[in-house]
């Protein structure tokens, strides 16, 4: 059986290149996703059962919810914690969704690193959690997730700590990737996030799974720590 890697949010975007770039380096793929991107993560799943047979398994399972299933964890070796929702919060509204977004970003992935702990330990596995530059410096309007976010950060540290020396714990911090295409960013917005980054551009979402693949995969020696993947903007946001 092959050795098995946890993608969550793996439906679209970042989750998606991630999921394909530990495709392609020979692993088993778990696709999870929400029940309203089943449809995308049911294509992803069959994009790579159709490249080698028995390579790719699906999870639809909402983390922002008690969990209700958990996939078969025999032979897993990685976990990467990428399931996310970005929306406004302040602190008038943050209460109606703090909740629900800790849950998604920190408690969900935490009930299943508990479920997978032994299995990670005995396979000397690894786990890569995606969260943000701005946790460092928050945007304003965004309250709960830059709190939740925050909170997945520190449990990464937290983690690193608890699971050595079996199991390495680090981050990837992307800055700002390919442009959205169901939410749009206006043209005058754009401008001044690329001239916020040193490099000039945005990133993409290969570049994001480049990333999260090195310290899966090939940081044998790094353990709680963060890898932005920004453009350098965090050295240089006000």
């Amino acid at each position: 059986m092959l050795d098995t890697v946890l993608v969550t949010g793996s439906a679209k975007r970042g989750g998606a290149a991630i999921a394909r770039a530990v495709h392609e380096r020979g692993y088993r793929v778990i696709v999870h996703s929400r029940k309203s991107s089943e449809l995308e993560a049911m294509e992803l799943m069959n994009s790579f059962n159709a490249k080698r047979a028995n390579s790719a398994l699906l999870w639809i399972e909402t983390l922002s919810e008690q969990l209700q299933t958990l996939p078969d964890f025999t032979h897993l070796v990685g976990v990467v914690a990428n399931a996310s929702q970005y929306r406004h919060s302040d602190l008038s509204s943050s209460s109606a969704v703090m909740l629900d977004d800790l849950r998604a970003h920190l408690l969900g992935h935490l009930e299943i690193i508990k479920h997978c702990k032994d299995v990670l330990i005995n396979n000397k596995g690894a786990v890569v959690a995606v969260c943000d530059i701005h946790t460092e410096r928050p945007n304003k309007n965004y309250l709960s997730y830059n709190i939740s976010k925050g909170a997945l950060q520190t449990a990464v540290k937290a983690l690193a700590a608890e699971l050595a020396p079996h199991v390495r714990v680090n981050a990837v911090s992307p800055g700002a990737l390919e442009w959205p295409i169901d939410n749009p960013i206006d043209m005058k917005r754009q401008a001044e996030i690329l001239n916020s980054i040193p490099l000039g551009r945005v990133g993409t979402f290969d570049e994001l799974a480049k990333a999260v693949c090195f310290l899966l995969f090939d940081a044998s020696y790094t353990t709680g720590a963060t890898l932005n993947v920004d453009g350098g903007r965090s050295s240089f946001l006000a």
